[in-house]
């Protein structure tokens, strides 16, 4: 037997280290592949969901700028009720102290004094109205600006509104990561025709059912009575008046009247006459169709008085002020008849954000470690050359006090009359991922 010779031995461990050396390789790239995949992914994961969010409280924004505007025009309309039924009454109280004045003259001793009063009130009652009227129009400029403002946010089948959450959505993304990319139609959006422009005059009325339910009482009713009448004799001041929106979308016209009823049998019945005192009228604009209204019973009872504050005496002056909406309810944005079917209106988005593998920082992207020879096995590829992330979020309705304190019981129904819109991040639905594995032409998960 020879005895062991070690330069025989030399070099056999090579072929083992070098397959070792291999495992490791590759073990290694495995990892370093592995954590910038996982770093890059995540990165656009996030990215999806900042996109997601942002998109989300763009909506539900702008949703609430809706109701604010709507809010803000229902406002602006008991404003210009307000003015009209000001001049309305001012008027009156000007032709009341004319009619009055002359009488004063008879009281001894104070008759002069009291007289030049009542010539005071005319003149200043008189002085005032043309601002009033400056008010209408002011107002109901402001109404035109707030609805155009609604519909220049929408555009036409809610273009613009797409378009520049379009552009905000881009620009969070660019700003989380500069090389995602954000697909420009999303896989999941319902937000055009969730809200409608509400033109025709039944759909208006519906504001203007919300103005004259907002009507103070100065607006609903100013009437009185004052006399005593017995047994059919006597004298009775009756004064009626009231302000209203004329067909709930036209405009606005007021009408204040007093008259003396004299009461007296006559003939064996009981008569009674009206003899006219004051009386006013003012309206936002011209020739509203208004005969059927009554304005406080000032028609049926004070006639004579009507029909003279109808006349070109009886208006208030700078009535009918120059605007541009005459004081009507405007076309106005509410939510469509589809959101209005649901029990819980509500809008949803699902969108997809991708970046292309030679962007990202591993060995088959952007990065300098890259593989060669039998390591390229290694390396792997992406379906599609990207790797992509999706993300929904969902706007809805609800009260800050979700327990309602103010109604125990009850809930409020989304609409765009207040502004409750809020935005949150939604699970993505099986529909949405299969539209984005098919947008990424595999039947595996992107």
């Amino acid at each position: 037997m020879r005895g062991f010779d070690r330069r025989r031995q030399r070099g056999q461990i090579l072929p083992l280290t070098l397959v070792l050396l291999l495992a490791v390789a590759a073990t290694l790239l495995y990892m370093f592949n592995g954590g910038q995949l996982v770093q890059e992914k995540l990165r656009l994961t996030n990215t999806a969901d900042a996109v997601a969010y942002s998109a989300g409280v763009h909506t539900a924004r702008m949703l609430n700028y809706d109701a604010y505007a709507n809010r803000a025009i229902i406002a602006n309309e008991i404003a210009i009720g307000q003015a009209v039924g000001l001049a309305s009454w001012m008027k009156y109280m000007g032709t009341s102290a004319a009619a009055i004045r002359p009488y004063l003259y008879l009281i001894p001793g104070v008759g002069n004094t009291l007289a030049e009063g009542m010539r005071h009130v005319e003149t200043e009652m008189d002085r005032v109205t043309p601002l009033l009227a400056g008010a209408v129009a002011r107002h109901d400029a402001a109404i035109q600006a707030l609805a155009l403002s609604q519909q220049l946010m929408h555009g036409p089948g809610d273009a613009a509104a797409v378009a520049s959450r379009l552009a905000l959505m881009q620009r969070v993304a660019r700003e989380n990561d500069p090389r995602a990319v954000v697909d420009p139609v999303p896989i999941d959006d319902d937000l055009a025709g969730f809200t409608a422009a509400r033109s025709t005059r039944e759909e208006r009325r519906r504001m203007g059912a919300v103005v004259d339910h907002s009507r103070e009482a100065f607006l609903r009713d100013r009437n009185w009575n004052f006399g005593l009448v017995v047994l059919c004799n006597g004298i009775e001041l009756r004064k009626r008046g009231s302000t209203e929106l004329i067909d709930l979308v036209d405009g606005w016209k007021s009408m204040d009247t007093l008259s003396a009823h004299h009461h007296r049998v006559r003939r064996w019945r009981c008569r009674r006459s009206e003899r006219p005192i004051g009386y006013g009228s003012a309206a936002s604009a011209d020739e509203l169709p208004e005969r059927a209204y009554g304005y406080g019973g000032s028609r049926s009872t004070n006639p004579r008085a009507s029909a003279l504050a109808d006349g070109p005496a009886g208006v208030a002056r700078g009535f009918v002020p120059p605007t541009l909406g005459g004081g009507a309810i405007p076309t106005f944005r509410a939510l469509s008849p589809r959101a209005l079917d649901l029990d819980d209106p509500r809008t949803r988005l699902t969108i997809r954000v991708t970046k292309a593998s030679a962007d990202q920082r591993f060995s088959g992207g952007s990065s300098s470690v890259r593989p060669d020879g039998r390591l390229r096995l290694f390396d792997g590829a992406m379906i599609g050359g990207y790797s992509a992330a999706i993300a929904s979020v969902e706007v809805f309705f609800e009260r800050p006090d979700a327990g309602n304190t103010l109604e125990p019981g009850r809930s409020e129904l989304g609409s765009l009359f207040n502004p409750y819109w809020q935005a949150r991040l939604a699970p993505v639905s099986a529909a949405a991922r299969a539209q984005a594995q098919l947008r990424q032409g595999s039947a595996q998960l992107p």
